[in-house]
């Protein structure tokens, strides 16, 4: 219960290096845990009960503690291609909830372009990023605006650099995503933008999804 208030979400597989236990005595701990009401279990491991709920209603919520770790580095080494004064654009994926922890800790002078609610809140906590949002149609699987007003808003800005999640990533082939209408959104900011960074950890290579 402590690991899950400092960092708000963990897989079984962190459990089990955490605590030096099987995978079995885990799940039944979890198990049990969840049946007071102490944590919220997700797929592939467990959240901590007093995170707002608008969080953990939604698919999103599962993926934020997956691989948490590699998200973590992944989000420091995109930092370093950060400059002050810059546009950016982020989408609602979880290792760019990663990233913008750290944009705010950084204390830089940025513009962050988001479709995202949760990175809209994250990065907004710095009184030094001016934070616009992307309105439309609320996504809760993403917590994300999408749709006809969210891609009109698109055509109105030019991003400096975008930072983008994918659901699958074959070298060979490209980026797949498992929802056409965040699809269309990473497409028109991909194309508005002067460099465009993928953020993705090792789970995702050599996988495919719906929508290349």
């Amino acid at each position: 219960m402590d690991e899950l208030q400092a960092k708000g979400a963990c897989t079984y597989k962190e459990f089990e290096k955490l605590l030096g236990v099987s995978s079995m005595t885990v799940r039944r701990d979890v198990d049990m845990l969840a049946k007071r009401d102490a944590l919220i279990k997700t797929l592939g491991g467990a959240q901590y009960s007093n995170v707002p709920q608008f969080l953990y209603e939604t698919s999103l919520s599962s993926r934020i503690g997956v691989n948490r770790a590699e998200k973590d580095l992944i989000a420091e080494c995109a930092m370093g291609f950060v400059e002050p004064h810059q546009t950016l654009f982020l989408d609602g994926s979880s290792t760019c909830i990663a990233f913008a922890r750290l944009i705010a800790k950084t204390q830089l002078a940025l513009t962050v372009i988001t479709n995202s609610a949760i990175i809209a809140m994250e990065v907004g906590v710095s009184p030094s990023v001016k934070v616009i949002c992307l309105g439309g149609e609320y996504d809760p699987q993403s917590a994300s605006f999408v749709g006809v007003l969210t891609e009109e808003a698109c055509g109105k800005f030019f991003i400096d650099a975008a930072f983008m999640s994918t659901k699958a990533f074959a070298p060979a082939e490209g980026t797949f995503e498992s929802s056409i209408a965040t699809l269309r959104i990473k497409q028109m900011m991909a194309q508005r933008s002067s460099k465009l960074f993928l953020l993705v950890d090792h789970s995702k290579f050599g996988q495919r999804a719906l929508c290349k």
